[in-house]
C-alpha cells in the first residue's frame, strides 16, 4: 500500500498517533519525499473539513502534521501546494492555518530563496487585497470614524492584519539588519518584506481612523481618546518597518526620485530592475506616502531616529508624499495629505522657507493639488482644513517667497471664492508690514503691490461683460482691498496714491458700466419670471445652475429662481456701496490737501 493510501486510512480511522509515527519512521522517509505534495493536499482537505465540522482534534492534528511535513520534506514542493491552497481559499480560518505551515517553510529558506519569499508574500497580500470595504466607509464623517471598527468586514480585515503580523514576526527577525553605510536596494529578503508591509499600509488602512493622542504623565486622558485596533495595527506595522530599515527616513527621497524618474528615464542606476524601491509594482507610491504620513502625521517616529536630517529637507521630500495623497482617487487619502502637510509646517516652526525653495517643481504641484481640494472636495472637513493649510503654507515663506506663491495662485486660480481668499491673505500681509516699525518690505508696497492690484486683484476677467454674480467674491474683495489701502495708507507708504487714476480708468469705471448692464439684464429676467406666473408652469422654467463637488442639484422652480435673482441684486447693491466708498476715499486724496 502506498504512503498516501496509509495516510488517508489513518485519517479516516482518526488514528492520529499512528499517523505521526508513520511520518517519523525512517523507512517511510523516501516515500514521504516523493508523495509530499499529495499528502499535503490530503491533509489540507481534511483541515478544511475539520473547520467546517468544527472538529478541534482533527484540526489540531492536521495543522501539526502539515508543519511536520514542512520541516521534513523538500520545502519548494510543499510551498507550491500551500500557496495554491491559499490562493483558492476563501475562509479566514483555513488561511490562518495555512499561514502556520507557510511560516515553517519560509524559515527554512536562506537569502538565495528570495523569490520564494516574494511569491509567498504576494499570495498573502492578494488574499487580503480581495476583501472590499463597504462603500460607506470612504464617506463617513469625522465623528463616525471611530465607529468603523464595529463593521464586520473591518473587524475581519484588522484580525487578518494581526494574524499576518504574527506570521511575519519570526521571519523578519531572522533577517540581516546590521547597520551599513550603503543600504542594499536590490531584491533581498529584507527589502521584499519592507515592500510587503508598504503594500499593507497603502490598502485598507487608508480609510480607517488611526489617530491617537498620547498623554504626558501630568495629563489626564479622556475617554474619547482611546487606542483603536486600527491604531494598534499601524503601530505594529511601523515598528516592523523601522526595525528593518534601521533609519526610518531611509525611504524619504523616493517620492522625489520616482517623480523625476518618470520624467526622465535615462538614469539606469535607479531603474526598477536594480532598485526595488523604484518599482510601482513592488513598492507602491501610496504605501510610501502612508508610511511617512504615519511616521510624521500620526507621531510614530521613533525616538532613536537620526537627527542629521535638516527640517527643510524633510519638508521638501515629504511634499511629494502629500501630493500623492491629495491626488489619490480615494477621498480618504485627501485629508491625510493635508494632515501630513500641517505636521510638516509644525516641524518647520519658525524656520522660514525662502523663495529659492520655489525653484523645485513640487511646490507648484502642491499648491495646485491643494487648491483643487479646497474647491472641489465633497468633504467639508477637507475643504476647511485645506483652506487653513494654504494660509499657513504661504506664511511659512519669507517675504519674497510669500509674494511669489500668492502671485502664482492668483494667476492660476479660477474659482472666485478661493481667489478672493488669497487676495485677502495678501492684504493682511500688506497691513502687517505697514504696522512694522521698520520700512515696509518691497514685496508688499510699490511696484510689487501695483502689479498684483492691477493684474490680479482689481481686474474684471471679461471686462464689462464679466459675470458679476459668478465673480462676486473676487469683485467684492478687490473693492475691499482698495478701500482698506486708501484708508490705511494716508502716508502713501505703499505708493497707491500714485496710480489711483489708473485704477479708476482700468477698474472702477468698467465696473460701474458692468454693474449697470448686469442690473438691467437681471431686472429684465426678473420681469420675465414674474410674468410667467400664469403662462408657464413652475416646472417649465429653465435655470442654469453650476454644479460643484459632484453633488446633485434639486430641481429649481419659479419661486426659487426669484430668490436667486434677489440674491444677485443684493450682491449688486453691496458692490455699488463699496464702489461708492472707494471713490469717496480716492476723492479725499491726501496729496490734494
Amino acid at each position: 500500500m502506498s504512503l498516501i493510501s496509509l495516510v488517508k486510512s489513518k485519517l479516516q480511522s482518526r488514528a492520529f498517533k499512528d499517523l505521526f509515527k508513520l511520518f517519523c519512521a525512517s523507512e517511510n522517509e523516501a516515500n514521504l519525499q516523493i508523495e509530499s505534495m499529495d499528502i499535503v493536499s490530503t491533509l489540507v482537505d481534511n483541515l478544511e473539513e475539520a473547520h467546517h465540522r468544527n472538529d478541534i482534534k482533527l484540526l489540531s492534528a492536521c495543522e501539526d502534521m502539515l508543519k511536520l511535513i514542512a520541516e521534513k520534506c523538500v520545502p519548494q514542493e510543499v510551498l507550491l501546494e500551500v500557496l495554491e491552497r491559499i490562493e483558492s481559499s476563501q475562509d479566514d480560518n483555513i488561511f490562518t492555518s495555512l499561514l502556520k505551515v507557510l511560516q515553517v517553510i519560509l524559515l527554512r529558506f536562506n537569502e538565495k530563496k528570495v523569490r520564494s519569499l516574494e511569491w509567498s508574500l504576494n499570495t498573502i497580500y492578494s488574499y487580503v487585497d480581495r476583501i472590499e470595504l463597504p462603500d460607506y466607509v470612504s464617506k463617513v464623517g469625522e465623528a463616525e470614524e471611530k465607529l468603523l471598527e464595529c463593521d464586520e468586514t473591518i473587524r475581519r480585515i484588522l484580525l487578518l492584519y494581526m494574524t499576518v503580523l504574527l506570521f511575519l514576526e519570526p521571519i523578519w527577525k531572522t533577517l540581516d539588519n546590521k547597520e551599513s553605510i550603503f543600504k542594499s536596494t536590490g531584491l533581498t529578503r529584507k527589502n521584499v518584506v519592507i515592500c510587503f508591509v508598504l503594500h499593507l499600509l497603502g490598502k485598507h488602512l487608508l480609510h480607517l481612523d488611526t489617530h491617537y493622542k498620547s498623554y504626558k504623565e501630568d495629563e489626564i486622558p479622556v475617554v474619547e481618546d482611546v487606542k483603536t485596533y486600527s491604531r494598534q495595527v499601524v503601530e505594529d506595522l511601523i515598528s516592523v518597518m523601522c526595525n528593518l530599515l534601521g533609519d526610518p527616513f531611509q525611504l524619504l527621497p523616493y517620492g522625489e526620485k520616482r517623480m523625476r524618474w518618470r520624467c526622465s528615464r535615462t538614469r539606469q542606476n535607479d531603474s526598477p530592475i536594480l532598485n526595488i524601491f523604484m518599482s510601482e509594482e513592488k513598492c507602491p507610491r501610496l504605501g510610501l506616502a502612508m508610511y511617512h504620513y504615519f511616521l510624521l502625521g500620526e507621531d510614530l517616529l521613533p525616538s532613536t531616529t537620526p537627527t542629521v536630517y535638516a527640517k527643510h529637507h524633510i519638508f521638501e521630500m515629504c511634499l511629494y508624499y502629500c501630493v500623492t495623497l491629495m491626488t489619490h482617487d480615494q477621498s480618504s487619502a485627501h485629508h491625510k495629505g493635508i494632515m501630513l502637510a500641517k505636521r510638516l509646517l509644525k516641524i518647520m516652526a519658525v524656520d522660514k522657507l525662502t523663495s529659492d525653495n520655489l525653484d523645485v517643481q513640487i511646490h507648484q504641484e502642491f499648491c495646485t493639488s491643494l487648491s483643487k481640494l479646497i474647491v472641489y472636495s465633497s468633504s467639508e472637513r477637507t475643504r476647511k482644513d485645506g483652506t487653513f493649510l494654504l494660509r499657513d503654507y504661504i506664511l511659512q515663506f519669507d517675504s519674497k517667497g510669500s509674494y511669489l506663491v500668492i502671485a502664482n495662485l492668483l494667476k492660476t486660480i479660477k474659482h472666485s471664492g478661493l481667489h478672493s481668499y488669497v487676495s485677502t491673505i495678501y492684504k493682511d500681509l500688506v497691513n502687517k508690514h505697514l504696522n512694522c516699525v521698520d520700512e515696509p518690505d518691497a514685496w508688499f508696497v510699490g511696484a510689487s503691490l501695483k502689479h498684483l492690484l492691477l493684474t490680479e486683484i482689481c481686474v474684471l476677467i471679461d471686462g464689462i461683460g464679466t459675470d458679476l454674480v459668478e465673480n462676486s467674491d473676487t469683485v467684492i474683495t478687490g473693492l475691499n482691498v482698495l478701500r482698506f489701502l486708501l484708508i490705511r495708507d494716508k502716508l502713501n507708504q505703499t505708493g497707491i496714491w500714485e496710480y489711483t487714476t489708473e485704477i479708476e480708468q482700468n477698474y472702477l469705471l468698467p465696473l460701474r458700466k458692468s454693474l449697470d448692464l448686469s442690473k438691467a439684464h437681471f431686472k429684465e429676467e426678473q420681469s420675465t419670471v414674474i410674468q410667467s406666473r400664469t403662462s408657464i408652469k413652475d416646472s417649465e422654467v429653465d435655470v442654469c445652475v453650476s454644479v460643484i463637488n459632484g453633488e446633485s442639484v434639486p430641481e429649481i422652480n419659479r419661486e426659487k429662481k426669484l430668490e436667486l435673482l434677489n440674491d444677485a441684486f443684493n450682491k449688486f447693491d453691496l458692490m455699488e456701496c463699496l464702489l461708492a466708498r472707494v471713490i469717496d476715499c480716492m476723492n479725499s486724496n491726501p496729496k490734494n490737501t
